[in-house]
């Protein structure tokens, strides 16, 4: 599936970002698990000895979703587009989100597949000018061409910021679930999305 959108500015306050979304490609590869790398695990402490491997198994990872040709899933890529002082235009990968079909499991209210959100990130120096919001939009979108009239994605509890891009883009809470960790206090509980979609 290919997903390609006309070029917005996107700004909240900070200069303004040429951004497009498209879909990802395998030479984005790199790049996008560098992305998603440093988004979910940091470099400090002990875990700078596993960050190399944890990147590498993302890497796998995803070039096997790419592959895989399914015909419910999209790795979307939000692209900048800049150009320095040379006058050359350079597109930098500063986004990224997934989006597929999935079956509910036993324990889940859903009766029927639904469309699932999953690795929503931007980069740090590029983040709250809207990239993030385009990138949802962009999911939208596409999970009503497949068809589909709900959308569903999961943010963790103790991520406030995520929280609140989710609740201005209109997620509103279906689940909240608990684990052992989470009843041990080792983990924050998991916070199942809900969004209808409508067309505009």
């Amino acid at each position: 599936m290919k997903v390609t959108t006309d070029n917005i500015s996107t700004s909240t306050g900070a200069s303004a970002l040429s951004v497009y979304v498209r879909t990802a490609r395998s030479g984005d590869i790199k790049p996008l698990s560098e992305l998603l790398s440093s988004s979910f695990y940091r470099k400090a402490g002990w875990s700078r000895w596993v960050y190399p491997l944890l990147k590498l198994g993302i890497s796998e990872d995803l070039r096997q979703r790419l592959r895989s040709a399914k015909a419910f899933y999209a790795c979307l890529a939000a692209v900048h587009i800049s150009s320095p002082n040379t006058g050359k235009q350079t597109d930098e990968l500063i986004g990224t989100v997934e989006i597929a079909c999935r079956q509910p499991y036993l324990w889940q209210v859903k009766e029927h597949s639904y469309v699932y959100l999953s690795n929503l990130a931007v980069r740090s120096d590029r983040r709250r000018r809207g990239v993030a919001r385009k990138l949802l939009a962009t999911c939208e979108t596409v999970a009503m061409d497949w068809g589909f009239k709900d959308i569903y994605l999961h943010v963790m509890e103790d991520n406030p910021q995520a929280r609140r891009l989710y609740g201005k883009a209109g997620y509103q809470i279906k689940e909240t679930e608990e684990t052992p960790l989470t009843w041990l206090g080792l983990s924050s509980r998991r916070l199942l999305l809900h969004k209808p979609l409508k067309k505009h």
